[in-house]
Order: structure tokens, then C-alpha cells, then sequence
């Protein structure tokens, strides 16, 4: 799946130890639909995780993206919760 519209958040960095020992970091990002034609655009939650996190710039309020990703649905405890991972991400440099 695809999204595309700027970014009107940045989470905080999250980062800690996994119970096998292996370090994983998490960044948030949430992104208004750039459509013009929506009336209401979607604003959409997108986790980036380890390697996704871009290195070589800072993710910032207000950049244009473009946002493939995919949604993962798991139950625990009886809940059903979905995550919102990012396969791809691109900064638009406008």
C-alpha cells in the first residue's frame, strides 16, 4: 500500500534491547494525505523500525513523503491490534 502527504508529526525515538538480546529503535511518523480532491484527508501512524529510520537526513514536520507500507494484524489477550509498518520511504526535496 501507498501514502503520500506530509508529515505533521515526529514521535520521539524509541530504542531498547529485545529478549533474545538484539537492539531494535522505532520511529513514528504521522502523514496527512496530500490528495486534493478529499474533502477530510486520512492521517495515517507509520512506524519506521532499524534500518528504516533514514540516517543521512532528519525527519521533520512539514516534508512531503511518499510512504509504501504494510499492515500487520496480530490478537494478544483476546485484542486485535494492527501495526503500520513502513517498507519504503521517500523525502521529497521541494
Amino acid at each position: 500500500m501507498r501514502i503520500t502527504g506530509k508529515i505533521s508529526q515526529v514521535l520521539p525515538l524509541q530504542q531498547g534491547v529485545s529478549s533474545q538480546g538484539a537492539e531494535w529503535r522505532k520511529l513514528t511518523i504521522v502523514v496527512v494525505e496530500a490528495d486534493p480532491s478529499i474533502a477530510f484527508p486520512n492521517e495515517v501512524a507509520l512506524d519506521l523500525f532499524n534500518d528504516k529510520i533514514p540516517v543521512d537526513k532528519e525527519l521533520t514536520v512539514g516534508q512531503l513523503v511518499d510512504v509504501h507500507f504494510g499492515i500487520r494484524t496480530r490478537e494478544y489477550n483476546g485484542r486485535v491490534y494492527n501495526e503500520i509498518n513502513v517498507v519504503k520511504l521517500t523525502v521529497s526535496n521541494i
